[in-house]
């Protein structure tokens, strides 16, 4: 398991979130520190921390304790994406069947409600920020086996050119790029990040990775890594996109069980 907490390092922590009423506050200081791992503002850090409260206390509260026992639990996730400019992407996980592309909501709750807004905040808060929502199908990271269920994600725009975190104290540096990885190790990185999610990949002496059934392969290079999912168009990202790579690749083979269970 992946557990570096430092996303400008690459890393692609995932937390457990608590089953009990510490789960919302307990997501709020995870987007707490890692805002301020980018000196993110104060207006930013409080909408993201609103955020992310919200969806883990959906997560609780209509998906977990609303499923069957034994399914997995709601994790929270967080990485580094740069292919269309530096983003951090959150996702919270539940274990509970995709059904279908979401819909936004309709409209607002009527304005005596004492609920019902939690994603019409999530959706106005992330626009205001630059920012981008949604669900997908996916897989669990954490336990002994990757339970089957959806994330909801939520991106925060960083500023270009993303410069490398500095201690509180530190003077500043200037911006630096990505520490660059070998195409071996990203090979071999992506290959494990696949396996723990219970997808096994042929690592080829070229740096490509083939799925078994051919449903898709991905070739790694020094600048880009590419892949082509089955019957679809190849897509290129840059070098440091590993996790997204293998996010996308997740949620290709999720929906591709759901369509053919449909």
């Amino acid at each position: 398991m992946d557990i570096s907490t430092r996303l400008s390092d690459g890393g692609f922590p995932a937390w457990p979130l608590p089953l009990d009423a510490t789960c919302a506050e307990f997501a709020r200081s995870i987007a707490r520190a890692l805002c301020r791992e980018f000196r993110l503002p104060r207006d930013v850090t409080c909408d993201v921390t609103l955020i992310a409260s919200e969806l883990a206390t959906n997560a609780l509260l209509h998906a977990y304790r609303t499923t069957p026992s034994g399914g997995g639990r709601p994790e929270m996730w967080a990485y580094l994406r740069r292919h269309a400019g530096p983003e951090i992407v959150f996702k919270v996980f539940d274990p509970v069947v995709w059904k279908g592309p979401p819909r936004r909501p309709p409209q607002s709750p009527p304005t005596d409600s004492t609920g019902g807004r939690g994603l019409h905040l999530v959706d106005a808060l992330t626009a205001e920020h630059g920012g981008r929502w949604g669900v997908h199908p996916t897989r669990g990271r954490l336990g002994a086996s990757p339970a089957l269920g959806k994330a909801v994600f939520f991106t925060v725009p960083l500023p270009v050119p993303l410069a490398a975190p500095v201690p509180e104290r530190a003077p500043r540096l200037p911006p630096v790029r990505p520490r660059p990885w070998s195409r071996r190790r990203s090979a071999e990185r992506i290959q494990a990040l696949l396996a723990a999610r219970g997808l096994r990949a042929h690592l080829s002496c070229d740096g490509s990775l083939r799925q078994e059934r051919g449903a898709w392969q991905v070739w790694v290079r020094e600048e880009w890594i590419s892949y082509r999912l089955l019957d679809g168009e190849g897509v290129r990202l840059p070098a440091s996109d590993v996790i997204e790579v293998v996010e996308r690749i997740v949620r290709h083979a999720e929906e591709r069980t759901t369509v053919c269970s449909l």
